[in-house]
């Protein structure tokens, strides 16, 4: 393990005098290990393990199981995140009215906890605009999204510029921007090997431009909610204060029960909840919100004939599945979308956004054959005909290693199960069963 650098414990100890023997000291502890359950995917069982106080399907469990190794992660039952992260979803319950329907960015998502807890909160009330601008780490966060199940979300690989010129005025944006990641010490002792005494000054330079870049895609009574994994006040408090110097915020509040031991930050008109790696069952974490004072002008970016309509042969295809085309988009490559967002909505956004994913991809239609996609099956909406095929622990591991298997079933395409959580799709033809598990997210790992 890396050693602590001698500048970061010194600054800690004159930002928290009183704490600073404590909080280092429990940077060298075992750290946690917490998940959050999918609430539409209820099955995944941990022992011994305790709430996430400030989210209801957080859990903090007692020793790190093999993940991988387990189906019902890969079928998204349960997804392993950092716990003090998962305020988020307290933040929005108390910050974001649902009275009307939401539109919502997650700005730098991947590798997507956050957004997965925001599609949630949302339900049937928003839609939500999932974006990263590495594209290896946007393809990652598709896969998050997928897994999970996600209904409501599109994902995208832009710029934060590209948002403030698509056009599209959000109410709701989510920034968990890159930082110098102190709160990830104990965690990935990486972290402190890369650290540096410029780090901070660096990284916020770096939030400032990503937030002057993407504030005018934010609509007038728009909530910004900001939140990093660093200690340093240059990238917290300090790029709050700023933005309400500007005169076009103010800050929002929220009530924190005392017995959370979460420290909070009351300074210079700036509310936020600071989760401190020795206080809280979690790493280090900042969050706080703003609401948008000001008349935010909206652009509008020229329109791309990307998206389509379904054409005859892919309605066709769709209705002997029952599914309603009315409902789905048609791709350039002719792969299918079921979206929040309407054909002519996609096309406007076009324009500026680059799309990974516009909504839940659920097939291509191939000489009238209706192809489904990994996607399809995991969705949490019922467009899923006939029975799944339930398959046992070792069958569901060999299905995702992407091996042959043997099911009792007739020809044709069928979902597959591990414990009524559905991992993807098989084909039968006569006595041969295809795996159409995706090549991409095989395990790779053995027992």
């Amino acid at each position: 393990m890396h050693a602590i650098p001698v500048e970061f414990s010194d600054r800690i100890r004159s930002q928290f005098p009183e704490e600073a023997d404590a909080f280092l000291l429990a940077l060298d502890r075992n750290p946690v290990t917490s998940v959050r359950l999918n609430p539409a995917k209820p099955g995944a069982q941990f022992v011994d393990a305790v709430p996430v106080p400030w989210n209801e399907d957080g859990r903090i469990l007692g020793a790190r199981p093999r993940f991988t190794l387990d189906p019902k992660l890969h079928a998204g039952c349960y997804y392993p995140q950092e716990s003090s992260s998962m305020a988020l979803q307290w933040v929005l319950q108390h910050t974001v009215s649902l009275d009307c329907p939401i539109d919502a960015v997650d700005l730098c998502a991947a590798p997507g906890g956050k957004t997965l807890i925001i599609a949630d909160f949302l339900k049937n009330r928003g839609r939500l605009i999932s974006n990263e601008i590495v594209r290896s780490r946007a393809h990652i966060l598709n896969e998050v999204v997928v897994k999970w199940g996600c209904t409501n979300v599109a994902v995208t690989n832009n710029r934060p510029a590209d948002f403030a010129e698509s056009g599209m005025q959000f109410d709701l944006m989510i920034v968990d921007a890159p930082c110098s990641g102190e709160g990830m010490f104990r965690k990935d002792t990486e972290a402190r090997n890369e650290w540096n005494a410029g780090s901070a000054v660096m990284c916020s330079k770096r939030q400032s431009e990503i937030l002057t870049q993407v504030i005018p895609a934010l609509r007038e009574n728009g909530i910004l909610i900001y939140s990093t994994c660093t200690f340093a006040k240059e990238e917290n408090e300090g790029i709050m204060e700023a933005l309400l110097a500007t005169g076009e915020f103010e800050a929002l509040r929220w009530p924190v029960p005392p017995e959370w031991n979460v420290s909070l930050v009351e300074d210079s008109g700036v509310f936020a909840m600071r989760f401190l790696p020795h206080r809280t069952p979690g790493e280090g974490f900042f969050i706080s919100a703003l609401k948008r004072v000001s008349h935010a002008p909206g652009k509008r970016s020229k329109p791309r004939n990307v998206f389509n309509l379904c054409g005859n042969e892919e309605k066709r295809a769709l209705q002997k599945h029952e599914i309603d085309a009315d409902q789905v988009v048609l791709a350039p490559d002719g792969e299918l979308y079921r979206s929040t967002f309407s054909k002519q909505e996609l096309n406007v956004l076009a324009g500026s956004l680059y799309f990974i994913s516009p909504g839940v991809h659920i097939g291509k239609v191939v000489r009238g054959e209706f192809i489904p996609a990994h996607a399809l099956a995991l969705a949490n909406f019922s467009w899923l005909s006939g029975d799944s095929v339930e398959l046992d622990e070792a069958q569901a591991l060999a299905y995702l290693r992407g091996e042959s298997i043997s099911v009792d079933a007739s020809s044709g395409w069928h979902h597959v199960a591990f414990q009524s959580c559905p991992l993807g799709w098989i084909k039968v033809i006569g006595n041969r069963v295809n795996n159409y598990y995706p090549k991409e997210w095989r395990v790779k790992l053995r027992e």
